[in-house]
């Protein structure tokens, strides 16, 4: 097939994801729509059986192997490669509804817009499960075949309605930004989509077509042993934000500051439970009065001026983690 032959490329990043790679590729193969779709699984460097099973399937599938270089590294092979006209990113233990496809590629084709993402499903492991976003009465307002958001800032930061699995992108754009950034091992799709962002016009279809569905690898990893490596790859806010604060429109600064917040208290978060309780500490002085309005943000802001209050927090917290 030439280039223009792919309607759209689907990248799998793929570590030791055995349990639910299959899940994941049948979502893919069993979509809605006559399109010609182009999927590339990335193998980072799994120790289990998960690209024997990959390569049992009787779709053809491109299949890239390496040592294990982390989630963005794997998208950005990916990307490299991708040959559709649009692309998504879709990991390992997440899937899609029927229609995704159908719904995003559609919107896009009708709208000039960079990327477009959808409502979603979020398992985690001991909770119910929960719709994202959260939008109440604003979701009776809009059209269900979706909307081009006036501001995207203004609403991920109300809304967080963004994540990986749940955005389709233009890939021409989306090779444009260089791909994700290797080095941020957390948080690293997040600061990505907030640089695409900075390249046009987004759109949102309020629709429940992903499902993001860690919950049964967390279970059988533990939730310490998969996190701790991306706790302690937090990186300071500062650094996370350098390609986007150099591309953003002044009018949409205000709004970032808000969402920056949101990921500022996340990052201090995984400051605390990677011992750097000081560094989380200062990054709550400096970014809290935009933190989201949550009890965990309230405690946070509360016991950041007070350096001796901090360190029990923080030992609270971790002990917590501990608990989970």
């Amino acid at each position: 097939m030439s280039i223009s032959d792919f309607t759209i490329s689907v990248i799998v990043p793929l570590y030791n994801g055995a349990l639910l790679i299959e899940r994941c590729l049948d979502s893919v193969f069993n979509q809605a729509g006559d399109y010609q779709t182009e999927v590339i699984v990335v193998d980072d460097g799994s120790t289990d059986d998960s690209i024997a099973l990959v390569k049992a399937y009787s779709h053809t599938i491109t299949v890239v192997q390496q040592t294990n270089q982390g989630p963005a590294a794997a998208r950005n092979k990916g990307l490299e490669l991708a040959t559709g006209t649009y692309m998504a990113f879709l990991d390992a233990d997440d899937y899609w509804e029927p229609n995704f496809l159908k719904q995003t590629i559609g919107f896009m084709e009708t709208h000039d817009v960079v990327a477009v993402s959808v409502g979603q499903i979020h398992k985690i492991s001991g909770k119910p499960d929960r719709v994202m976003p959260q939008l109440g009465h604003l979701q009776e307002a809009m059209d269900l075949d979706g909307v081009v958001l006036e501001d995207f800032f203004a609403f991920w930061a109300t809304h967080n309605h963004v994540c990986t699995g749940s955005v389709l992108m233009r890939t021409s754009i989306a090779k444009q930004t260089g791909g994700q950034r290797p080095e941020l091992r957390i948080t690293e799709d997040l600061e990505f989509w907030g640089y695409l962002a900075t390249f046009g016009s987004w759109g949102f279809i309020p629709k429940v077509l992903f499902v993001s569905d860690g919950a049964l690898v967390t279970k059988n990893q533990g939730w310490l042993q998969k996190n701790k490596k991306r706790w302690q790859s937090a990186p300071s806010v500062e650094a996370w934000q350098t390609r986007i604060v150099q591309h953003i429109n002044a009018k949409d600064t205000p709004a970032f500051e808000r969402l920056r917040g949101r990921i500022a208290k996340n990052l201090a978060y995984a400051m605390i439970l990677s011992n750097r309780q000081e560094q989380a500490r200062q990054t709550t002085l400096a970014y809290g009065k935009h933190y989201p309005k949550d009890k965990l943000a309230m405690l946070l802001t509360a016991c950041a001026p007070y350096s001796w209050l901090w360190v029990v927090l923080a030992k609270v917290l971790g002990i917590r983690e501990q608990l989970r």
